[in-house]
């Protein structure tokens, strides 16, 4: 069987009052993981039927992505303070069939309208797929997929602009008058406050849970992830 492909897939919840967005600079500053926090929220994740069990915590740098079968029934959740981050193998996409990545950004947006929520798939196949849902508090839902090129439907400048965030940012590719230019995982990591991947040297930690899915979340994980 052949390696799994790398992936990103993870959804990112930022509750106000949101954080000043952290850098590797002050991301020692992030308050404590909650761990029975995290407890609750996986067992509430429409592609969770049952935690099996509660693995020890890991960095969130070391998680890496799943590299074999056995790694996709792990669902990290992170919860600092004001920002949580579940990352789920059940989150993938490949554009054609799966959209649990929809329904769980969807079931987030619907109990959590108040917070700002990033959702991102990232899949390197022989070429890479990728999808980026957005929510954010007084403006419209942001979604963007595809392969060579995105499909994208709403406006991620007004959505960032909703999160009080200026033109310029202190990045050289936030260019709201060229929003052809953006680049989504960029657009994304502010919207999270610094949280959408690690920074170096952080310490922040995760959850860490075994767990089995509902069937249909199985039949959809079957078909982006097995591979002959």
């Amino acid at each position: 069987m052949r390696p799994l492909p790398h992936s990103l897939t993870q959804i990112t919840r930022i509750h106000p009052p949101a954080p000043p967005r952290y850098t590797r600079h002050t991301i020692g500053s992030a308050p404590a993981h909650d761990p029975e926090r995290a407890r609750r929220i996986v067992r509430e994740l429409p592609t969770v039927a049952e935690v099996v069990e509660e693995l020890p915590p890991v960095a969130r740098r070391d998680m890496g992505s799943p590299q074999c079968l056995g790694d996709l029934d792990i669902v990290t959740v992170g919860c600092w303070g004001n920002a949580v981050q579940i990352t789920d193998p059940a989150f993938a996409d490949n554009g054609i069939i799966s959209c649990n990545l929809d329904s769980a950004f969807d079931a987030q947006v619907q109990a959590h309208p108040e917070a700002r929520i990033a959702a991102a798939c990232e899949r390197d196949f022989s070429q890479t797929y990728a999808k980026y849902l957005v929510h954010v508090p007084g403006a419209p839902c942001v979604s963007a997929d595809g392969w060579d090129e995105m499909e994208i439907t709403g406006d991620i400048v007004r959505s960032l602009r909703a999160c009080g965030i200026a033109a310029g940012a202190g990045t050289k590719v936030l260019d709201f008058d060229a929003p052809e230019t953006l680049v989504w995982g960029d657009c994304l990591d502010l919207i999270a406050c610094g949280l959408h991947i690690p920074l170096v040297d952080e310490a922040l930690v995760v959850s860490v849970f075994r767990v089995i899915r509902p069937e249909d979340v199985l039949d959809d994980m079957a078909e982006v992830w097995h591979q002959d």
